[in-house]
């Protein structure tokens, strides 16, 4: 009977430390969520190859603003609505890989909505207006899936 009981507690405090560790990373996405990624940040973050963060251009038109200039690697999703983005976009979206969402201007309330369709998303801060206004660089053009043969290096 003591055995169950030691048992029965060490299970207890189990659940316990998991609830905490559980809420510990549930308040770290949120606040997280709040602070925007500087375009300098990001510019590093994306140089180097071995970080996996997707970039998600959010910016409503996809004909006049994305294909005009984009952070290199971008996946447009125009008004962050998957039905919008182009077909060969669609598969390189992942709601579970850490994003950050572009937008013009980087207004969290633009940003706000499309920051709950992932799992750790940020705002890029100033939007692609603070990307271009930094001088970093720039694509344009449609969107094209990167090959499979790709050795990383857009930026």
């Amino acid at each position: 009977m003591r055995a169950w009981r030691e048992a029965a507690g060490w299970a207890a405090l189990l659940v316990v430390l998991s609830a905490l560790v559980l809420g510990a990373g549930a308040a770290r996405a949120d606040l997280e969520r709040r602070v925007p990624v500087e375009p300098a940040e990001l510019y590093r973050t994306l140089a180097r190859s071995q970080t996996s963060w997707q970039v998600i251009d959010a910016r409503p038109d996809l004909a006049e603003q994305y294909e005009d200039a984009h952070v290199p690697g971008a996946i447009p999703m125009p008004g962050c609505d998957l039905a919008r983005a182009p077909e060969a976009a669609r598969q390189r979206i992942h709601r579970g890989v850490p994003t950050v969402v572009v937008t013009a201007s980087g207004d969290p309330e633009e940003v706000r909505p499309c920051l709950a369709s992932f799992t750790a998303a940020r705002g890029l801060a100033g939007g692609m207006e603070a990307w271009s206004d930094a001088n970093l660089p720039e694509d344009s053009g449609e969107y094209s899936a990167p090959s499979a043969r790709a050795g990383g290096g857009c930026l």
